[in-house]
């Protein structure tokens, strides 16, 4: 609960503050499938993240608080790319199985019309969110989801993906989860050159070589429709990595 009130205490902070918030078409974009992520298991404490990485994955995720959710998130969407139909803050059903769809959204009455989207991603996701677009997700409900089970469910795997993830700064360690939310933890093929390399920093604790790794990556996007987003949020990335 003291990790939750954190966060919500955070959230508030942003919007009072007036935080620039990022256009509709990035939020929620990923590079490809988040694989790794954990199958239904009662979960851990939601973990307490940096204030400034907290911060960074909400904009990238959520818009930055609820103001930006209830105007573009509060419906069933399809961000793009290799998305599935994605509820809430960033959680997209084409990576999780029914069951565990069913659990998660479990305070929502819709959730077995959001399970049967689970397997469907890319352009045939995109034509199944007409189905759903008439479910709408309350703030609180979305916020409790993203703090209390998809975070901590990709806290997990990025502690799996980067040995060496708990003795780095909190920082780093936030920036390492949103990565993993964005990329998922594939290291395999040239496009995740980077990714290794992170990989291999993290073990030596080489904070400027993960920020390095992390800006380079902007490769992969060149040329694409999502490249300005993407390199908006690897560069984030890369200068959470850097402050201690």
């Amino acid at each position: 609960m003291a990790a939750l009130a954190l966060r919500v205490a955070v959230t508030v902070a942003l919007v009072l503050a007036g935080c620039d918030l990022p256009d509709p078409e990035v939020v929620g974009q990923m590079e490809q499938p988040r694989s790794g992520t954990p199958p239904l298991v009662d979960l851990p404490p939601a973990p307490l993240l940096s204030p400034a990485g907290y911060r960074l994955i909400l904009d990238f995720e959520v818009g930055g608080g609820q103001p930006y959710y209830d105007r573009y998130l509060s419906r069933p969407g399809w961000p793009g790319a290799s998305s599935g139909v994605t509820v809430g803050g960033g959680y997209d059903c084409g990576y999780h199985a029914p069951a565990v769809i069913r659990h998660d959204w479990r305070a929502l009455p819709e959730a077995p019309r959001l399970a049967a989207t689970s397997g469907v991603t890319g352009a045939a996701a995109k034509a199944r969110v007409a189905e759903v677009r008439d479910i709408l997700v309350a703030w609180e409900l979305a916020e409790a989801v993203f703090n209390e089970v998809t975070l901590t469910r990709f806290y997990q795997l990025a502690q799996r993906t980067f040995p060496g993830f708990d003795a780095l700064h909190s920082n780093a360690r936030a920036a390492l989860v949103s990565l993993v939310f964005n990329r998922g933890s594939s290291m395999t093929g040239e496009r995740r050159r980077e990714m290794r390399e992170i990989r291999d920093c993290v073990a030596r604790k080489d904070y400027p070589g993960m920020a390095a790794a992390n800006r380079a990556s902007i490769r992969v996007w060149r040329g694409t429709g999502v490249e300005r987003g993407m390199a908006r949020r690897r560069e984030a990335e890369a200068r959470l990595m850097e402050t201690p």
